[in-house]
């Protein structure tokens, strides 16, 4: 499949807001960057901006990204959110001048609590992501880092499971090129599956409208998105998965959501590894208990699946005897996943998970547990703090 247009449609797909860059489609695609606007930018800059970044911007300069994103923050696996390009009036969170202006801020703050001066220049230059919460910078300061791509991504509160749990911020890419080349679709958007708002489905959109107008377009602009397809079936057929980490986790992903046993047959047969991450720190044994795949959960324990953080990502779903068995193999438990337990209706579970946490643990759950009484699940709430309190009147 062709991974850019033809000189013969590119300005054909320009008209319609579509412009290709390194293999990828952007859509609601602006107008090329101006020379003056690339002086003005590099004027907050610590040095010149990468050839990358110039020339993405030339083939348009801000628009809309719709393709999966995978990144690494030390062990946690994540789907980062790359949803915009920044350029100037965007009407985003913020538009580029805006997330300028937004990190000269932040680096001023910063020198003042170093008792340094800041001299308005960025040495990271923010120029796409989602909204406020998934950022991608590019390195403009001259030296090792230069022109590299880093993702600064924020934290979620402590009960969304399988989540970063805190900002992190990591190098994603050696430069803007290689960012779009990770890209990719992790199910075909022109084949209707059981995801809602999977990425890929705006553009399959897109080109069905394209398709009533200009087939010869609407063809190559299809050929291009389905290039980006991860094709994980062909790697699992010609024994190369166990060697492409992407896509070894997106089929085993694929798997447990499904609770396709013979495919998992065939991925451990393929030495995949069950213990891998596969969403943030959660492996096989967490991403099942924690979709409710309970049956499958107890099929990786059985296999010896590193079970430590089964409790705290799986406790809404497990039966009370799983979690005796979880606790006794070592699986960490904490007030969250108490918690959870018993607003799912898991009482026993909420109590045994409760039971292993310290004293000083059970008594700062118990003062969390206090206002949580006020809502819709009071019963639960109560039913546990009134356990923990009397399984430390026993204890003393």
């Amino acid at each position: 499949m062709a991974s850019n247009l033809e000189a013969s449609l590119v300005e054909r797909a320009r008209r319609l807001g579509i412009v290709a860059y390194e293999g990828r489609l952007i859509h609601d695609a602006q107008p090329g960057i101006a020379e003056a606007t690339i002086v003005e930018i590099e004027r907050h800059c610590r040095g010149p901006l990468p050839k990358g970044l110039k020339d993405l911007w030339r083939a348009s300069f801000g628009g809309s990204i719709d393709y999966d994103l995978e990144a690494a923050f030390g062990d946690s696996i994540v789907e980062f959110s790359f949803t915009e390009l920044f350029f100037p009036g965007s009407d985003g969170y913020r538009d580029l001048w805006g997330w300028i202006e937004h990190e000269a801020e932040l680096a001023q703050e910063a020198a003042e609590r170093a008792r340094r001066k800041f001299d308005g220049r960025l040495s990271y230059l923010p120029f796409g992501g989602f909204e406020y919460a998934d950022r991608l910078y590019v390195c403009v300061e001259p030296g090792p880092d230069f022109v590299s791509v880093h993702a600064w991504m924020q934290g979620l509160p402590p009960g969304w499971v399988m989540r970063l749990n805190e900002d992190r911020v990591s190098r994603i890419a050696d430069d803007i090129p290689s960012l779009f080349k990770l890209l990719d679709l992790a199910s075909d958007p022109f084949i209707e599956g059981d995801e809602q708002f999977a990425m890929g489905e705006q553009l399959a959109a897109i080109i069905q409208e394209v398709l009533n107008e200009d087939r010869p377009l609407a063809d190559a602009l299809r050929g291009i998105v389905r290039g980006a397809v991860v094709d994980w079936r062909g790697a699992l057929a010609s024994g190369a998965i166990a060697g492409e980490p992407r896509l070894r986790r997106v089929a085993m992903r694929d798997a447990i959501t499904r609770d396709d046993r013979e495919l998992l047959s065939q991925l451990e047969a393929a030495k995949c590894s069950f213990d891998e991450p596969l969403r943030a720190t959660g492996n096989a044994l967490d991403l099942a208990l924690a979709l409710g795949h309970v049956e499958l959960a107890e099929l990786f324990f059985k296999k010896g699946v590193n079970a430590v953080n089964a409790v705290s990502n799986g406790a809404h779903n497990a039966p009370p005897d799983f979690v005796r068995r979880l606790l006794e193999a070592g699986s960490r438990p904490n007030r969250i996943a108490a918690r959870s337990a018993a607003l799912a209706g898991l009482h026993d579970s909420a109590v045994l998970i409760a039971s292993a946490l310290t004293r000083d643990e059970r008594s700062k759950l118990v003062a969390e547990l206090d206002p949580d009484r006020a809502q819709e699940n009071w019963k639960a709430i109560e039913m546990l703090r009134d356990a923990c309190l009397a399984m430390d009147r026993r204890r003393q």
